[in-house]
């Protein structure tokens, strides 16, 4: 009798424990839901965006290390610049660099709605971001490059795409072009490049797009491995490099001693 009556308690208190499961369930579904979904939209956002991203930091960073074993010639010494046409070169570099930030502007488009920190390689792109915007690594200021990067993305045929060099070349030689008075600002922070402290921020700034690169790319199946132009780094950007950027911004890159070592 008395295993009976286990028995029927335990079945009734299982009957009921399981509703209250079942009802708890349904009344957290919504937010169990969604929060899979955004991390899902998070995941699916970073890699969409990802391969853009790091074809233009590849592009970006092989100028700079082109600049730099040169010495900035093609901004200070145009005799001495490797290119043959150096204003020509110049142009292009400023593109490279606005190609980049119109990347990143592309990218924070199309994630307000959805929160890229659910991701843990799209919150580590972010804290790329954040460096690349921060007060002692950017080369310009935050909204000057924000804005350069907003005027290279364009709508066609209700998509957005990134300027291509032919459109931006032409929109840079139009007069009273909008894009003009700020590609000038990037014009004249590269042109003082004769200053030393100048050269090293373009330089340690080219170092944030390498660790970029290596760190999302490791096996370089997107874009190819460069070597980090150590020799054009003073003791001083070595150090900003040690005992700040991957101390407290870039924290979780692996092997940092590439870029200062």
């Amino acid at each position: 009798m008395n295993e009976n009556l286990d028995l029927i308690i335990t079945v009734i208190t299982g009957a009921i424990t399981g509703t209250f499961l079942w009802e708890g369930f349904k009344f957290f579904y919504p937010d169990i839901k969604q929060y899979f979904k955004s991390k899902i939209d998070a995941k699916n956002l970073f890699y969409k965006n990802l391969d853009p991203i790091l074809k233009s930091a590849s592009e970006l960073y092989g100028k700079i290390e082109s600049l730099s074993k040169e010495d900035f010639s093609t901004f200070i010494n145009l005799r001495n610049s490797n290119s043959s046409d150096p204003i020509h070169n110049q142009k292009y570099v400023f593109y490279l660099f606005a190609q980049f930030w119109a990347q990143l502007e592309y990218l924070r488009l199309e994630s307000q709605y959805i929160d890229l920190s659910k991701n843990k390689k799209g919150n580590q792109l972010l804290r790329f971001i954040e460096t690349i915007e921060s007060r002692k690594y950017r080369l310009l200021d935050r909204s000057i490059q924000r804005v350069i990067g907003e005027c290279l993305i364009i709508n066609k045929d209700q998509k957005f795409r990134v300027m291509t060099l032919k459109d931006f070349l032409e929109a840079l030689d139009t007069e009273n072009s909008p894009l003009s008075k700020w590609i000038l600002l990037l014009e004249q922070k590269l042109l003082n490049v004769r200053d030393k402290e100048q050269r090293q921020s373009v330089l340690r700034f080219g170092v944030i797009i390498s660790a970029l690169i290596d760190h999302f790319d490791p096996r370089y199946k997107t874009v190819r491995r460069r070597s980090i132009y150590l020799h054009k780094l003073n003791p001083r950007s070595k150090k900003i490099l040690e005992q700040h950027l991957f101390k407290y911004y870039l924290k979780f890159i692996k092997n940092k001693k590439r870029y200062y070592k």
